[in-house]
């Protein structure tokens, strides 16, 4: 069949699924689908991993109607629909959907029979199925062939009428507040008319042959098909829930490959687009000297000049004035000349070098770098600990030029010596030995005070 692109609801027949009455459990509809094949794991061969399951409450007492089937051949269908390219909406029992051929406001008997199998006994209350039975033994076709009468037929017919009888006795029992109104006929091998008259005869109630809105609809097969696609009831059942649908891969090598090479591209981009910002900071440095020096070769000019010349208040005035560009100059190279490649490699080297020069004495509470500045505090176990721990700075470069420039030592109210050092990037590396020396000292003289 043409069917790509388009919503499939799949019934399965008689033999491919099981149905069972259970006490009702306290749980909400949507959990069905997942505690059902516990829950029926007594009553079935299989384990509850084989198993998809679903139900609804039974009008019969506080019952629960559950139908059960096997998960491996349902997966199959669905992966036939998936390659097929439709995609499957539901798959239903046979006897679920048999509702939409009864009354929705009545409760009715239907006996019904597809092609050569055994007579079904199903009872609706309200287009809810609430009791079903298979009936054996009984021959096909029910009716005699053209017609005519036969004793073994109306034995057979007798029969029948008594097996109906005994069901509606059970079910005026059970639905007192709606008993079964009428029985109706839809058998596959029989003329329905014929048979509803038979056992309307036999019968205290009414008996009609069911009324196919289509002349196309002339076998029980169909019939169940056109019931699927009208099934519309809220209490159906949908053996396909969400754990059965097919999952989207979002984890393929095409993807992983994809994200690794858009990866590489933004660190590609990220990297380029620093070392374009560290050529514009070198290109203006180097400009700035270069300003820088025309102005310094100026000064040395004019101060010639005016040491060969008798200074006069014009002169003074240019003199003041080729400073002040001076200054100016020498505040933008300052500023420039702050922008050290430290600043762009991070701060994993000087991490690693001060984990490794620990100390016994020392208990590193905090760590504060910004740009050039270091900044370190902590508990330490003496005073002299402190300058002892920075002269071990000296073998790790990334530590050996950090100077310190001050160094608070106290005590807190529970009398532990609590130390800060504030300090910041030297460009000569030997001042930060000589200053950890200088802070050694002023740090023993403070401990002995």
């Amino acid at each position: 069949h043409p069917l790509k692109g388009c919503g499939l609801r799949l019934v399965l027949g008689h033999g491919l699924y099981q149905s069972m009455l259970i006490d009702k459990p306290e749980l909400p509809r949507e959990e069905y689908p997942t505690a059902l094949p516990f829950l029926v794991r007594e009553l079935v061969n299989e384990s509850p991993q084989e198993l998809v399951a679903d139900g609804f409450p039974s009008p019969l007492k506080d019952r629960l109607q559950v139908f059960c089937t096997q998960r491996r051949p349902l997966e199959q269908l669905a992966q036939a629909c998936t390659e097929g390219g439709y995609s499957l909406l539901s798959v239903s029992a046979e006897e679920a959907v048999w509702g939409q051929w009864i009354h929705p406001q009545q409760s009715q008997l239907l006996l019904h029979r597809r092609g050569l199998d055994n007579l079904q006994l199903s009872a609706f209350k309200q287009q809810t199925l609430c009791f079903q039975r298979q009936l054996r033994g009984f021959g096909v076709p029910l009716l005699p062939a053209g017609g005519e009468s036969d004793m073994k037929a109306a034995l057979q017919l007798d029969s029948l009428a008594l097996e109906l009888q005994r069901s509606l006795d059970f079910l005026s029992a059970q639905l007192r507040d709606a008993p079964i109104t009428q029985v109706v006929i839809s058998c596959d091998e029989d003329d329905d008319q014929q048979l509803a008259q038979a056992l309307s005869a036999r019968l205290s109630v009414n008996v009609e042959a069911v009324a196919p809105p289509h002349a196309a609809l002339a076998h029980n097969a169909v019939r169940i098909a056109y019931a699927a696609a009208m099934d519309q009831a809220p209490h159906g059942i949908n053996f396909y829930s969400d754990a059965l649908k097919p999952k989207v891969e979002r984890m393929t090598l095409t993807n992983v490959v994809l994200s690794w090479g858009v990866m590489a591209l933004v660190l590609a981009a990220v990297m380029g687009w620093q070392g374009w910002q560290q050529h514009q900071v070198q290109t203006q440095r180097d400009s700035v000297q270069q300003e820088l020096q025309q102005v310094l070769g100026e000064i040395q000019h004019t101060q010639r000049v005016l040491a060969s010349r008798v200074p006069s208040p014009l002169k003074h005035q240019l003199a003041e004035r080729l400073a002040q560009q001076l200054a100016s100059k020498q505040s933008a190279l300052a500023v420039i000349s702050q922008h050290d490649d430290s600043l762009t490699v991070g701060y994993a080297s000087l991490l690693q070098q001060l984990a490794l020069a620990d100390s016994q004495d020392i208990a590193l509470q905090h760590i504060h770098a910004t740009g050039t500045q270091l900044s370190l505090s902590g508990l330490a176990r003496t005073p002299a600990a402190v300058p002892a721990w920075v002269q071990q700075f000296q073998p790790y470069p990334a530590l050996a030029s950090r100077r310190f420039q001050q160094m608070v030592l106290e005590r807190d109210s529970e009398q532990r010596l609590i130390f800060s050092l504030q300090g910041s990037l030297n460009h000569v590396a030997n001042n930060a030995v000589n200053n950890a020396g200088h802070i050694a000292a002023a740090t023993a003289q403070g401990g002995t005070q």
